[in-house]
């Protein structure tokens, strides 16, 4: 078998900050690495191969023509580790027989909250999992719950946990000014969201704000399916020309472009176990970039956010104590900052960097078994 590691992830590996992450972890070690994605950016990411599978199909068809597209390339590389970056590839990187596959489940794909309304759609996901998690040697989580979940599911895992925390190497220059490019004035408060846009994870909330906010504008970085559900939310409230959708960006600019932020929202709201678990990158992202931060009070996020401390939790979904507490942090320039630096301090113990050698020593154990 080749000696190489291939990542592969159905979507822009340039745009997740978890798949450029791995890929890092994978070429510091020494290792060749191979990477898999849907996406149309570069051709290459330090100087390492990115095989494009560019696909116009959506939904089922893209996921199905992109398994078999894989699956013949990990046929002609023959390679001794697969990582799976998603569920969505779980199929091809276990058609390999004699390779080490490890299954990222950066989230609890068969229970998003989106599925809570599609019932067959669930079932199919839940069928993949099933399937094929039992085919894997290792398995990747984001926090404490998500692995007894799964173990719960399945039983007898081999489970590694690894947060999502950012790099190092994301620190703020200065040279971007979000204001600048927005027209924005120093006076103007910034509310910030970036991720996915889809429910349940409080942009709706988000946007609502402005209208207790009058000096406050919502910029919300990112893309999804809910977008211009989103868009048309704002026009309807009258809150469109306060509301700014940034668009995507790629993970290793991100820091640099929400720099000008004033407070970092993650409103996620538990509509479902992995919503109730989550323990979302842009915690970590705003913590690196120094922002004071507004999030739910969930069981994963108070693992690593502590109120009044380094962040201002609130309750899920009520409302009043969220305008509290922003009217709390809002009132003293003080407390937003005290609550920024104790965050920017404790993110150097939340680094990728700090959590590297988990997946190093996971590899090179198996490098060890081969030979």
């Amino acid at each position: 078998m080749n000696k190489s590691v291939v990542l592969i992830f159905l979507g822009d590996f340039f745009f997740d900050a978890r798949c450029i992450n791995m890929a890092d972890t994978i070429i510091d070690s020494g290792l060749e690495l191979i990477i898999i994605d849907s996406g149309k950016s570069d051709n290459n990411y330090r100087e390492k191969s990115i095989h494009h599978i560019l696909l116009p199909e959506r939904g089922l068809i893209k996921y199905l023509k992109f398994n078999m597209k894989v699956k013949d390339i990990l046929s002609k590389l023959q390679p001794e580790i697969i990582i799976a970056g998603d569920l969505y590839s779980l199929p091809a990187a276990t058609s390999i027989k004699r390779a080490h596959v490890v299954y990222d489940s950066r989230e609890l794909y068969t229970q998003l909250g989106g599925l809570n309304s599609k019932p067959l759609r669930q079932h199919f996901w839940s069928w993949i999992e099933k399937k094929y998690i039992t085919k894997v040697q290792s398995v990747i989580v984001t926090a404490p719950g998500d692995g007894t979940i799964l173990n719960n599911i399945y039983n007898n895992l081999n489970l590694v946990i690894i947060y999502n925390f950012p790099s190092r190497k994301m620190i703020p220059t200065g040279k971007y000014s979000l204001r600048k490019k927005l027209k924005l004035s120093k006076e103007k408060t910034i509310f910030l969201y970036q991720g996915v846009l889809h429910e349940g994870r409080g942009i709706k909330q988000m946007i609502k704000l402005l209208i207790h906010f009058k000096n406050a504008i919502a910029v919300i970085i990112g893309e999804g399916t809910f977008k211009n559900k989103f868009k048309n939310y704002a026009q309807s409230l009258g809150l469109g020309k306060r509301t700014h959708f940034y668009g995507a960006v790629p993970y290793l600019d991100l820091l640099e472009v929400s720099a000008d932020a004033n407070i970092g929202f993650s409103l996620i709201k538990p509509i479902s176990k992995s919503y109730e678990q989550a323990l979302p990158n842009k915690l970590f992202e705003y913590m690196a970039s120094a922002k004071p931060i507004i999030a739910s009070n969930l069981p994963s996020i108070k693992e690593v956010l502590m109120n009044n401390k380094n962040c201002i939790l609130f309750e899920p979904d009520n409302v009043d104590d969220l305008v509290d507490k922003i009217q709390f942090l809002s009132s003293s320039k003080e407390l937003m900052y005290k609550i920024a630096e104790n965050a920017k301090k404790d993110a150097q113990n939340y680094t990728w960097d700090k959590r590297v050698e988990k997946i190093y020593n996971h590899v090179q154990n198996f490098i060890k078994m081969q030979s």
